[in-house]
């Protein structure tokens, strides 16, 4: 029984590979290094190869580099990255192993996004799920038995959207940041039970890199500072707690901004700015009108329509509020703030893809939920309760994997689906007849000024 966690990231880590090497998305030109993936790759080619961070190749050659680099101009005219550097950095050891390959087989005339470095980021991407996985493990298994743990394991890794997101588009910041939502649980537990400078240290740099990623996971702060609230009368002896770690405390906050001195640096050459916003000012957020009910329930993205194992871990949650609250208040907390937020982006539904992906780092600290609600299944010891348990369970890997693959044929649209369109195409791997005229497409200029309209696809 021991072994059944190990078994279950066994079987995740190897269906992620198969899926990846059965879609082969890193032999194609237009997939791994596209999309948002080329502002996040873009300083490691500018860095390592042209030794360029101003990107003058570019506009030296931009017919060469049209579709490999998409800079915007800063105040002061210099080409600069659209994104922060937190996900080249989580891409170094990955490019870097490229690289040196590269050389050492005589291939230098190489411009850092051939067939080799996009393999070389899928099998990267596949080593920080296996850590995060890792680390799932030794944070869930202090608190739960082994079965509900390697369940829990199992559930995360293949009846979710991060199955996708680790194996398909595997370059998408999510699975990186699945792992750093990892790192930071299990420090915050071990913080916890023994406060010290090399547990601040490494939760100071996690911090520091969750929000180099994507700022707006700051929010996964709260976790850290509610972690074993009950009440008011808790809450108080965590103030407490703090005070008189306030060197700690401290040492957490310095090593967070430590990390982002690079980007500062950065940002002040090209941008003239200590702070710079990439995106520019017709891309933000409309906290005054979150989506928060197409974020969750509609058929073009909504998370639990197209994660329906989420509502496991939910109802974990709400067992954990009335058993072990010091788990369940901080996770409540960062869900209401965490849905807000995403659900407040000018494009609630974040482009294409499958599912509503800003979600799935979250899925880290939502394995204690599952872990929950599998430990009360099994806490019954009644077949005719842990067997359609199981069953279920299964059926929601079952179905987030067929889904998978309906997106990858089509039959799930990258961001057109309707309610006609869903059930048009349910439990149907390839589109048919006039599934694409059900389909409707977001007018995104109306979008960026929070005003949702849809039109029916050409």
């Amino acid at each position: 029984m021991k072994y059944l966690p190990k078994i279950s990231i066994f079987i995740v880590l190897i269906a992620s590979f198969w899926y990846s090497m059965d879609v082969a998305y890193w032999k194609r030109t237009d997939r791994i290094i596209s999309s948002d993936v080329l502002h996040y790759y873009a300083y490691l080619p500018a860095v390592f190869i042209y030794n360029d961070i101003e990107l003058k190749y570019v506009s030296v050659n931009p017919i060469a580099y049209q579709e490999k680099v998409w800079p915007v101009r800063s105040p002061i005219g210099k080409n600069t990255i659209m994104t922060t550097m937190g996900m080249a950095i989580m891409y170094t050891p990955a490019f870097l192993s490229t690289y040196l390959y590269m050389q050492l087989t005589g291939q230098t005339e190489d411009d850092g996004y051939g067939p080799p470095y996009r393999l070389g980021l899928v099998i990267g991407t596949l080593a920080y799920l296996l850590l995060a996985l890792l680390l799932l493990n030794k944070t869930l298994i202090q608190f739960f038995d082994t079965l509900p743990v390697a369940l829990t394991l199992l559930i995360v890794g293949l009846g979710t959207n991060l199955f996708h997101y680790s194996s398909a588009e595997a370059t998408m910041s999510h699975t990186y940041s699945f792992f750093l939502f990892a790192a930071f649980l299990y420090l915050t537990v071990a913080w916890h039970n023994k406060p010290g400078f090399k547990l601040s240290l490494l939760l100071g740099l996690v911090s520091g890199m969750i929000a180099l990623v994507r700022p707006t996971n700051a929010i996964i702060g709260i976790v850290f500072l509610l972690w074993g609230v009950t009440n008011f009368g808790t809450l108080k002896e965590k103030f407490r707690l703090y005070t008189q770690n306030y060197q700690w405390i401290i040492c957490i906050v310095l090593f967070a901004i430590v990390v982002w001195i690079p980007q500062i640096i950065y940002w002040k050459h090209l941008t003239g700015l200590y702070f710079f916003n990439g995106y520019g000012s017709d891309q933000g957020f409309f906290f005054n009108n979150p989506q928060i009910i197409n974020s969750l329930f509609s058929y073009r993205k909504g998370w639990l329509v197209y994660t329906p194992a989420m509502a496991l871990a939910f109802f974990g949650i709400f067992l954990l509020l009335r058993k072990q609250r010091g788990f369940a208040i901080p996770l409540v907390m960062f869900t209401i703030l965490n849905i807000y937020i995403i659900s407040s982006w000018w494009a609630w539904w974040y482009g294409g893809g499958f599912g509503l992906r800003a979600y799935v780092e979250s899925y880290a600290l939502y394995s204690v939920g599952f872990a929950a609600f599998f430990q009360w299944i099994f806490s019954f010891r009644k077949w005719f309760i842990s067997i359609p348990a199981l069953v279920l369970t299964g059926l929601l890997i079952a179905f987030n994997l067929f889904q998978t693959r309906q997106y990858h044929f089509g039959s799930i649209h990258y961001v057109g689906m309707t309610k006609e369109a869903y059930w048009h195409s349910f439990l149907k791997l390839k589109p048919y007849g006039n599934f694409y005229h059900k389909t409707t497409i977001p007018n995104m200029d109306k979008a960026r000024k929070g005003i949702y309209e849809y039109e029916r696809e050409q």
